[in-house]
């Protein structure tokens, strides 16, 4: 798939630029783009891994150990760092743009240096807004994508144990991985060797880690796993329906302003399906995992698609190399020459220069008004009260606060929830000493439906981006859709 009959490749200086453009766009994302609540629910785990208390939430609970979190792998691999002293919101940061430092690497490398295709593919790697935001979140996407992207690569050089070991690693970062591990075997399913070298090593830490897992758990699935498949709404049917439309959009269109791109992107498709290597496979787990969305329909977030979403890109960048190409047959081949030749410099500066204004302008405040107040305050009222437990649906940013028990009405690290099912009869069984309550529409009426329980509690502090302060909220006061709202009651004194 070459451009043009010459041939031309990136050089080096180009390579460094388009790699220092999507460092740029990482760095300059950090203002705009918070923390995910959930990345302090892998960053507690992996801080009570470093300090001796094992892989768990709450140390010492009668319920412990559990497995809330999905990305062992990177779980593992942040208390590592924390155990070297570092502070984890800074040091996933810094994993995850390494990450994608390597990715745009080897998206060049499997593109075979080609001007406009690989440079398209890093600078949608860099650019795409829904892709910075997802690496700078603190999530495990970017290892995730990485790992899949060099076993791919190696399976492609006919590394085969290499792949195999790749794969695995990928396995262990999201559970989504056994869909790359079933594309590959079938890459190798005409080659018996080359298959059993893929699938030893991949067999090989399958089985290490069910054991480890099941004697230390119980079970191989993380309880995160077994609660999100247990959540539905009031209206199961209607809701698994609205989830079919988030998926699709999520996955292949989540601006509208995208839809000029689509055309790029199913030319580029076609073109990755035909092509053996790397960019099939690759091309085939993205599809793979929206398929595997769009059957079960499961609650996702937004960084559940960064392969996805990486693998629009490189289909874009393929239906732009495609057209290029068209093109540049009716033009001089002079003007083809110096597009290639410079395109990629310029381009590499623009976006940069464009990712550090947006990241300027679209600064949240989300750390400054949200987090940094709810970890005084948690931080100072268990150090006040530790044996006071508080019940919350976003564990994560009070978690990092919270030196005592913090009760998940998810279920994600807190099984009993999954069985009571409904806040208030969590609230009724439990009586925590506090609750924090996500100012949204849904969560405030279920509370509304037991006012003889919540006379029990007094709302106490409230913490969001806009500064808002009023703690006495009806239903019809708040959004609809979820955000950083965070309202804290405390049980009255008896």
């Amino acid at each position: 798939m070459t451009s043009d009959s010459r041939g031309l490749r990136l050089s080096a200086l180009q390579i460094a630029l388009l790699v220092a453009a999507l460092v740029a766009c990482r760095i300059a994302a950090v203002p705009a783009c918070p923390t995910y609540d959930d990345a302090f629910i892998t960053y507690r785990y992996a801080e009570n891994l470093a300090a001796g208390h094992g892989l768990v939430f709450n140390p010492g609970a009668p319920w412990e150990p559990v497995l809330g979190t999905t990305t062992l792998f990177y779980a593992l691999l942040m208390a590592g760092l924390a155990a070297l002293g570092c502070d984890l919101v800074g040091a996933s940061l810094a994993v995850n743009v390494a990450c994608d430092v390597a990715t745009a690497l080897l998206l060049v490398r499997i593109l075979d240096r080609r001007p406009v295709a690989a440079s398209a593919a890093v600078l949608g790697l860099a650019a795409l807004p829904e892709l910075a935001r997802i690496s700078v979140g603190g999530m495990e996407s970017p290892l995730f994508l990485l790992a899949a992207t060099a076993a791919c690569a190696a399976a492609a050089a006919r590394r085969t144990v290499l792949s195999g070991a790749l794969c695995a690693a990928t396995c262990l970062v999201r559970p989504e991985g056994v869909l790359l591990a079933g594309i590959l075997v079938l890459t190798f399913a005409r080659r018996p060797r080359e298959l059993v070298r893929f699938v030893a090593p991949l067999a090989l830490v399958g089985v290490v880690a069910f054991v480890a897992l099941t004697s230390v758990y119980g079970t191989p699935i993380p309880q995160s796993v077994t609660a999100k498949s247990a959540m539905q709404g009031p209206d199961p049917a209607a809701e698994r329906a609205a989830r079919l439309t988030t998926i699709l959009r999520q996955a292949f269109l989540p601006r509208t302003a995208y839809a000029v791109c689509l055309p790029f992107a199913l030319v580029g498709l076609v073109r990755a399906l035909r092509a053996p290597g790397a960019v099939r496979s690759l091309s085939l787990f993205a599809l793979a995992i929206s398929a595997s969305y769009l059957l079960a329909r499961p609650h996702t977030w937004g960084w559940y698609y960064y392969v996805p979403l990486a693998g629009l890109v490189l289909w874009i960048a393929l239906g732009l190399e495609a057209a290029f190409t068209a093109l540049a047959r009716r033009a001089r081949p002079s003007l083809a020459f110096a597009v290639e030749s410079f395109a990629p410099q310029a381009a590499s500066v623009l976006v940069a220069a464009l990712a550090f204004v947006a990241g300027v302008r679209l600064a949240s405040p989300i750390r400054a008004r949200v987090y940094e107040p709810l970890w005084e305050w948690a931080a100072r009222t268990s150090q006040a009260e530790p044996t006071a437990r508080i019940l919350a649906s976003d564990i994560g940013a009070i978690g990092r606060g919270w030196r005592g028990i913090v009760l998940d009405s998810e279920g994600l690290t807190w099984p009993e929830a999954v069985r009571l099912r409904h806040p208030l009869a969590i609230i009724a069984a439990e009586a925590p000493e506090y609750l924090l309550v996500v100012a949204e529409r849904p969560r405030l009426r279920h509370l509304a439906q037991g006012p003889e329980i919540m006379a029990r509690y007094e709302p106490l502090a409230r913490f969001n981006a806009s500064g808002a302060t009023r703690l006495d909220l009806a239903p019809e006061d708040v959004p609809l859709e979820w955000s950083q709202d965070y309202l804290v009651f405390r049980r009255r004194r008896e």
